[in-house]
């Protein structure tokens, strides 16, 4: 039994490892998500069945846990390996697995959160090897500081499925109130902080007439965020249209005057 649970530790750490680091690394490929994650521990771990079934529920559970502009709530592959892992090891109790997936998360988001301090103290070291021209060193930080961060995370997998569900479920369990109470709110104020410094970074005069219409789509004729989400499709598709044809004209080598013209008569329809 002890070489049974030892072998399915290093398993679940070796899938997360794949899934959470081979997201970052791959250009976040989205292979940490629990319909990706889930199944691939059950795979592992001789059920894949039960994998796939609660791969699905958990990504419909975390579906809304978005960590943008740095600001980090969750972290949903890590509920998700460890919800999956205790459930197939105590025989595939669901109920139990979905029970302990968020405070897992939680438990994996304050992780995240402090490897995520820890790694940036590596940035004086990119610093200077950038300012001395030194680009292998720069790709051996690059590649280290990702080894040791998602490695960290895999070895604290290994710990918790080694130990066992009892344990960990108590540990989240007994969080201070103060602490769990604290982290609810500023998991509510971080995603509307990081969403303004993207729109900080984006923001143009050019652009502003879209952020005024999305809004006036959700704030006044209540459409839903998939309506929303189509009719930003629709006019991402025409603006690209609009400025591929822009760019032919100036590629044919027309005279300015009449890309002004072109330019002006343009704008006259747009307003008209």
């Amino acid at each position: 039994m002890l070489m049974s649970t030892l072998t399915a530790a290093l398993l679940c750490a070796i899938a997360y490892f794949i899934c959470f680091g081979g997201n970052w690394l791959l250009a976040q490929n989205m292979a940490d998500q629990p319909i990706v994650v889930g199944p691939l521990v059950g795979l592992l771990l001789g059920d894949l069945h039960t994998g796939l079934v609660l791969g699905a529920a958990l990504q419909a559970l975390f579906i809304g846990a978005v960590n943008v502009g740095g600001a980090v709530s969750l972290n949903p592959s890590f509920g998700t390996t460890l919800a999956i892992a205790f459930a197939i090891l105590s025989g595939g109790d669901a109920k139990f697995a979905l029970a302990i997936a968020v405070p897992l998360g939680l438990l994996g988001g304050l992780l995240e959160i402090g490897m995520n301090i820890l790694c940036a103290g590596f940035g004086s070291a990119f610093d200077k090897a950038a300012e001395a021209g030194d680009e292998k060193r720069i790709v051996f930080l690059h590649y280290g500081v990702w080894l040791f961060k998602y490695l960290v995370f895999a070895i604290v997998i290994f710990i918790a499925v080694l130990a066992g569900a009892t344990p960990v479920s108590n540990f989240v369990n007994n969080l201070p109130e103060f602490i769990t109470n604290g982290l609810g709110v500023v998991a509510g104020l971080l995603p509307a902080v990081g969403f303004a410094m993207l729109l900080k970074m984006v923001w143009s005069n050019k652009l502003a007439v879209y952020y005024v219409l999305g809004f006036l789509c959700v704030a006044y004729l209540k459409l839903p965020l998939i309506a929303v989400a189509t009719l930003g499709v629709i006019v991402a598709v025409v603006q690209v249209g609009i400025d591929q044809e822009v760019l032919k004209i100036k590629q044919s080598g027309v005279p300015s005057t009449v890309e002004g013209d072109v330019t002006e008569l343009e704008e006259e329809d747009f307003l008209s």
